[in-house]
């Protein structure tokens, strides 16, 4: 399995798992090895792909499966609390655990200063008592 799969099974109980710097991978690697489930999902970046979410990662443990070597798999500095945003996270995962977030548009500096022109003109045309209205 490649560090860009998750493990997800249904029927897991969740939680969040608070890692050392930029260790999500190897943790991710180590729980895979204790057979827990994991969801780590990555976003592009300018250099590649970064962990959506910087230090943490998400893991599951079946019923009927000790949860207590989470807190000591190598890489991890505690268990955070039981996560509920699972299936959101999933929804937006592609097939290799990347997520894809929205980007803002940047402003075009030449149209806010219009903009900023605009608004100012027409509140002096309002404020020497012309009727202003905008479409």
């Amino acid at each position: 399995m490649s560090r860009f799969e998750s493990c997800i099974d249904d029927g897991v109980t969740w939680c969040l798992l608070y890692t050392k710097h930029r260790a999500e991978a190897w943790v991710g690697a180590n729980l895979r090895k204790q057979e827990f489930a994991c969801l780590l999902p990555w976003t592009p970046t300018r250099t590649g792909l970064a962990p959506l979410f910087p230090r943490y990662v998400f893991a599951g443990h079946r019923p009927g499966q000790r949860a207590e070597p989470l807190s000591s798999t190598y890489g991890v500095q505690y268990v955070v609390h039981f996560a509920e945003v699972i299936e959101q996270i999933r929804a937006r995962m592609d097939a290799r655990g990347i997520v894809r977030l929205d980007l803002v548009p940047e402003v075009d500096p030449m149209f806010a200063r219009r903009s900023r022109e605009r608004v100012y003109a027409l509140t002096r045309l309002a404020a020497a008592g012309f009727r202003v209205r905008m479409a």
